[in-house]
């Protein structure tokens, strides 16, 4: 009996020994007298190191005291165990100084004649603490995103505050892809740096050079650097102004995490430690990847809204430029044919005849910019569901569809003078040419649309590199370097009240050039007038292959 009582107190030391779980004995001095390998591992300590420590060894200092107190409690009562901590987990530290959550329970074992020792059995639960926090966390996140105004900058701001709820110090939004990246909001857990977080909106990075998320956005993976030198500080400055700011955030450790929607990347979240101290750690970058993704949905359904808020203003404001333009040659056929009505019914056929050709003059441009509008609606529509233009390509005379685009544009012009320059023998070109004359159609009639009475515009072509080069000048006021930057977009207009176009014209001469494997440019100036380039290809062998000047009228 005794021996099997031996073997089993030996088995039962080997177990105590070997557990994975912490098992600690102290005296009735809280003084540690056991402390197995499990313990080791969740504390970082040998048992050398501890044994004859104080129990306090292995606690937070703010928590020693409470401890000591309640420890004393359980040694002097009735109960032989329980549970340490029941509202909440208990907190230990380790060798390092690095705190952890633990469930513990502490059991009361007697030795005869009053004394007694008590068993901590404690159980490191840190990982899964901060991966339920983690999980809350998120799920808040996605809730406050989710119902966030889909109002791009209010979504950026709501990211960042989340970052610094619980993750951060300082949360930094980088959007942009090189080479243009620029801080465009900070957020700091508490409201105590607004003359450094004002400084850091809108910073403007040069992104060849070395910042805090250059890592990141170059490599589109999330970075950890949990340490942060001062050299390390340095080596990130572009200028004194960003190390000064560096400097003010002070950051110890931080993570970097890419925002890339369906493939594209829209920028990059920064979480900082500073004043926390807190070192990050995988886990930490796990979570924060995790709510990089949530932002970038959020940021990508605001700008999706924002697009389609754009789209509908756009189309609303198309349909009343498209319902005034069609109005006037629809008022102005109207008008005509009453005329026409009148005077025949009062005149006879002689009445008539007298303007017959001037009336149906009349009918014929207002027609023809009714045919023009409704083309250049239908093109467009054609060009966003993805669909190349409509091409009737064959050879042509370059000189001939000069000759018609100045003849048919001629009776638009009015008080400006319209001219065609002498351009002299031209080589065949390879195009469509219903296409080439809506291109001078628009051309034209945008030049005449901004070309004071009195001033001219001239039509001209010359060879040069293999291909015909048209051109279309007017003599008007010209145009910034800001405003030709757009020319070519779709439903652009310099000057949004001007209700003689809908911003059509130049995106669709564009598409067709292109479609030409042409090429298209505009030199200009305020106050120097305006002129338009647009090269086709030429028929190999059908003429002369360079020019290099136009010949003026």
């Amino acid at each position: 009996m005794s021996k099997r009582r031996s073997a089993s107190q030996d088995w039962m030391a080997q177990l105590v020994t070997v557990s994975a779980d912490a098992i600690i004995v102290i005296d009735d001095t809280q003084h540690i007298t056991e402390f197995n390998q499990g313990a080791e591992r969740i504390f970082g300590y040998t048992a050398e190191e501890t044994i004859g420590q104080g129990l306090e060894l292995l606690l937070p200092e703010r928590f020693r005291h409470t401890h000591r107190r309640l420890i004393q409690q359980f040694a002097e009562g009735q109960e032989r165990s329980r549970r340490m901590g029941e509202r909440r987990h208990l907190a230990g530290v380790r060798k390092g100084g690095e705190e952890f959550f633990a469930e513990a329970t502490i059991s009361k074992l007697t030795e005869g004649e009053g004394r007694y020792v008590l068993a901590i059995v404690l159980r490191d639960v840190s990982e899964q603490t901060q991966r339920e926090a983690s999980q809350r966390y998120l799920m808040h996140a996605g809730e406050l995103l989710s119902s966030t105004s889909l109002d791009y900058d209010r979504t950026l701001s709501r990211v960042a505050q989340l970052a610094t709820e619980s993750l951060a110090d300082w949360c930094l939004v980088y959007l942009g892809e090189p080479p243009k990246v620029r801080i465009v909001e900070v957020a700091h857990r508490r409201p105590v740096h607004p003359s450094t977080v004002d400084s850091m909106r809108g910073f403007l990075l040069d992104a060849s050079q070395p910042y805090l998320a250059r890592q990141t956005m170059e490599g589109r993976q999330p970075v950890l650097v949990p340490h942060v030198s001062p050299e390390m500080l340095s080596l990130m400055a572009q200028s004194s102004k960003h190390l000064d700011l560096l400097h003010q955030v002070a950051p110890r450790s931080f993570m970097g995490v890419p925002l890339v929607v369906n493939g594209q990347l829209l920028g990059a979240l920064m979480f900082i430690s500073s004043e926390s101290n807190r070192i990050y750690t995988p886990r930490d970058l796990q979570t924060s990847v995790q709510l990089g993704r949530l932002a970038g949905l959020a940021l990508e359904n605001a700008r999706l809204y924002q697009s389609a808020r754009q789209a509908i203003e756009a189309r609303d404001v198309v349909l009343s430029i498209v319902a005034h333009d069609l109005r006037n040659p629809l008022s102005a056929i109207l008008m005509v044919t009453r005329l026409m009505k009148t005077k025949a019914e009062d005149a006879g056929p002689m009445g008539l005849a007298e303007n017959f050709e001037k009336w149906l003059s009349r009918i014929s441009l207002s027609a023809h910019r009714m045919k023009r509008l409704t083309e250049d609606l239908l093109d467009v529509s054609r060009l966003q569901a993805g669909q190349s233009l409509s091409m009737n390509m064959g050879v042509h005379s370059a000189e001939a569809i000069l000759r018609e685009a100045f003849d048919t544009l001629l009776p638009l012009a009015g008080e400006v003078h319209l001219r065609l320059d002498d351009v002299g023998p031209l080589p065949l070109i390879q195009g469509d040419r219903d296409r080439l004359l809506q291109v001078f159609s628009n051309l034209v009639g945008n030049a005449l649309k901004f070309t004071p009475p009195g001033n001219s515009v001239r039509l001209g072509g010359r060879v040069a590199g293999g291909q015909v080069e048209f051109l279309v000048a007017d003599t008007g006021p010209g145009i910034s370097d800001e405003t030709r930057a757009h020319l070519f977009e779709r439903f652009w207009q310099a000057n949004p009240n001007d209700c003689r176009g809908i911003g059509l014209g130049l995106f669709i001469v564009k598409s067709i050039i292109e479609a030409h494997q042409g090429h298209i440019h505009v030199e200009s100036g305020p106050g120097l007038g305006t002129t338009f380039f647009f090269a086709v290809p030429v028929v190999a062998g059908s003429g002369p292959t360079d020019r290099g000047d136009y010949g003026g009228v």
